[in-house]
């Protein structure tokens, strides 16, 4: 059975004008969300290309002991939300793993920005950003904002994922996600821009150049990760 809005004009996209069309991931899709990596975004498109089929996993289940019987619902062909990448491996046999990343200075930079314009005292890197008015270098040095990308591969390598997408390349990264999945027509999608800072003055941030490489060099490993799916990515684009 096809999930729902394959072959039909997609539910909650509201904004596009063609059907996504093709057939559905022989295994349980898995999406993971890093934090500040278009993930918003993306669910938009997953939420019209599966609908009911879709179970948005913010808070359910974010390690692997914390899933259950039961935690996923019944009929579930696409999971997606903030979770590590190895939480369901005991569920599933051979998932499919996608997630987008970000270079990890406007990763970091982004966060930063998003919690200045909207303070959430349930966030403890939030809190702790207001109360103690820490400056981006302070920010970036906190263990949960460094390498975050890293921690949500959970061990696994670029090669584990059947796709990775890139941030800042979201329509060429979705022809590639269309062309991985069999689904067709995904590059007329318009590319829904969710979670955007609006006061960001270019695609990337201006940094002082010592606050860049300051907080490039406490992000080794999520650089690597990102070189090697822009590597992955351009390759697709030009597989000469």
């Amino acid at each position: 059975m096809l999930p729902e809005g394959i072959g039909r004009k997609p539910r909650n996209l509201s904004d596009c004008s063609s059907s996504v069309v093709g057939t559905p991931p022989v295994q349980v899709l898995i999406s993971v969300h890093i934090p500040k990596c278009a993930g918003t975004s993306f669910r938009t498109i997953l939420r019209g290309i599966f609908g009911d089929k879709l179970w948005l996993n913010y808070g359910a289940a974010y390690r692997r002991e914390e899933v259950r019987p039961g935690v996923v619902p019944p009929g579930t062909e696409c999971i997606h939300g903030h979770f590590l990448a190895d939480a369901f491996d005991v569920v599933f046999k051979n998932p499919r793993l996608v997630t987008w990343v970000r270079h990890p200075v406007e990763r970091v930079v982004s966060n930063f920005q998003f919690f200045l314009r909207h303070p959430y005292n349930g966030d403890y890197f939030s809190r702790e950003l207001h109360s103690k008015k820490l400056s981006l270098r302070q920010f970036s040095d906190m263990e949960g904002m460094r390498n975050e990308a890293a921690r949500h591969f959970a061990g696994k390598t670029v090669d584990d994922f059947s796709f990775v997408g890139i941030a800042d390349r979201f329509a060429e990264s979705m022809r590639h996600f269309g062309q991985t999945f069999g689904f067709a027509n995904l590059e007329s999608v318009p590319v829904p821009r969710e979670n955007v800072n609006p006061a960001r003055p270019a695609r990337r941030y201006r940094l002082d150049p010592g606050d860049y490489r300051y907080i490039l060099d406490r992000n080794a490993s999520d650089l690597a990760f990102f070189d090697e799916a822009m590597a992955r990515l351009d390759a697709f684009a030009d597989p000469r």
